[in-house]
């Protein structure tokens, strides 16, 4: 008897392995992502393969994420055009940076900066599809986020009103079940209110599609700028950060109308500001003598985080280099 195991039947039993252990394969995941970060500077070419590790990591996370979803009977489409442009764009956003280091690796900075130039082609033009064609903003990075597996396997992320009332199939109008009511001693008589997803009818798209589309576009203005300007200019630096500001400017007029998930990810593009610190020239001339200042007070003070603050101090500069662009974020 043939013990040999075909591709099919180790598919197979890896998908029934996933499915059934989606805790196990949630903390191998995390295993693997954060080794990335421990080959850096232990081994040859340690920046390739630790982005070479953590893309894996991330992309077989994605992969085992659909696996469930697909296990689970999920109504969401998989194969649609849009489905498949996030798809594409949330790899894209875990394996964009070890394209660039290993394009750079072999043809020089002129390689590197070709290809991230491409990327930045595909991802801003894919992502205008997303919000001219299906009116998608803000679209969230990655576009696929990380399944809570947990929460999804168990059930518990159905709505819990979602008994209570009923939508009717050509008006869309909500209606209350009768035993979905309260007493009447506590009933308001309003109308249902649930929490939609999408945004408010009251608010003016048009702004809302300015203020994406200046983020979209930011990547492609920014290498421009880099281009015209240098890479250690303030001039390209101050580019970055108006068109972001301009952005953040004209989404806070309406933040009361957007969804909690929008309003999510607006607050991760303002707190993603901070980064401007980081990246040059703000960093060189004035953010890395204060950072390397203040981890060397915190290692005499608390002998502990010596163990932290050595390897930042030493890696700072080169994660900095790597890491720290304004137009992959």
């Amino acid at each position: 008897m043939d013990k040999t195991l075909s591709l099919q039947e180790l598919y197979a039993s890896y998908k029934r392995w996933v499915i059934r252990n989606p805790g196990v394969v949630t903390d191998v995941e995390t295993v693997a992502t954060w080794s990335s970060y421990f080959v850096a500077g232990k081994i040859n070419k340690s920046p390739i393969v630790s982005e070479l590790v953590y893309s894996l990591s991330k992309l077989v996370s994605l992969f085992n994420d659909r696996l469930i979803k697909e296990a689970y009977g999920t109504d969401e489409p998989f194969y649609g055009l849009r489905e498949q442009i996030k798809l594409w764009l949330t790899i894209i956003h875990y394996c964009e940076v070890f394209v660039e280091l290993l394009v750079k690796n072999r043809w020089g900075s002129r390689g590197k900066w070709t290809a991230a130039t491409l990327l930045q082609v595909f991802k801003c033009s894919s992502a205008l599809i997303l919000l001219y064609k299906y009116k998608e903003l803000p679209i969230s990075h990655p576009p696929i986020a990380a399944l809570q597996r947990k929460k999804f396997t168990e059930g518990k992320e159905t709505d819990e009103n979602s008994n209570a009332f009923f939508t009717l199939r050509r008006s869309g109008r909500v209606v209350r079940r009768v035993d979905g009511a309260p007493s009447v001693a506590f009933r308001d008589w309003e109308p249902v209110k649930i929490e939609d997803e999408r945004t408010s009818k009251g608010v003016n798209i048009n702004d809302l599609v300015y203020a994406e589309a200046l983020h979209i576009l930011k990547p492609l203005i920014h290498l421009a700028a880099m281009r015209v300007f240098g890479t250690k200019a303030w001039k390209q630096w101050l580019v970055a950060l108006g068109i972001d500001l301009a952005s953040m400017k004209l989404y806070n007029r309406h933040m009361n109308d957007l969804s909690y998930a929008q309003r999510l990810e607006i607050s991760r593009r303002k707190l993603g500001l901070v980064l401007y610190l980081l990246r040059s020239p703000m960093y060189n001339g004035y953010s890395k003598n204060v950072i390397e200042n203040v981890l060397i007070s915190l290692s005499k003070k608390i002998p502990i985080t010596s163990f932290i603050s050595g390897p930042i101090i030493q890696y700072l500069s080169h994660w900095q280099d790597i890491y720290f662009y304004m137009w992959s974020s």
